[in-house]
C-alpha cells in the first residue's frame, strides 16, 4: 500500500494527545544497563517470540542513548544483552584522497 502524504495547516488537524511520552520499558532497560556489573549479561524474558525483535530494537535504542554499543542475541523468547567490547571495526576499502 502506497502512503498518501499531504500538507495541512496546523489549525486544520487535531492536536496531539500526549507530548513526548516517555517509554517506560526503555527507561527501565537503561537503568538496568547502567547497573550491569562487569562480566554479567542481561537476560530479558519477552513472554513471546514475537516480542523478541522489538526488544532487540529497544536494547539498541537504549544503548545509543547511553552512548554505548550493546551486543544482543536471543534463544526462544529470551533476549540476552551485554556491552559490546572494543572488538573489530570495519575498515573502509576505499582509497582516501591524497
Amino acid at each position: 500500500m502506497a502512503l498518501k502524504i499531504s500538507h495541512k495547516r496546523e489549525d486544520e488537524v487535531p492536536t496531539p494527545s500526549a507530548m513526548g511520552r516517555v517509554n517506560a520499558d526503555l527507561e527501565s532497560l537503561k537503568g538496568e544497563m547502567r547497573k550491569l556489573g562487569s562480566g554479567m549479561v542481561l537476560e530479558i524474558e519477552t513472554g513471546s517470540e514475537k516480542a523478541v525483535r522489538s526488544t532487540k530494537t529497544l536494547i539498541t535504542r537504549a544503548g545509543n542513548q547511553l552512548g554505548t554499543r550493546w551486543q544482543h542475541w536471543s534463544v526462544g523468547s529470551k533476549v540476552f544483552a551485554r556491552p559490546a567490547g572494543e572488538g573489530r571495526r570495519r575498515i573502509s576499502r576505499r582509497r582516501r584522497p591524497a
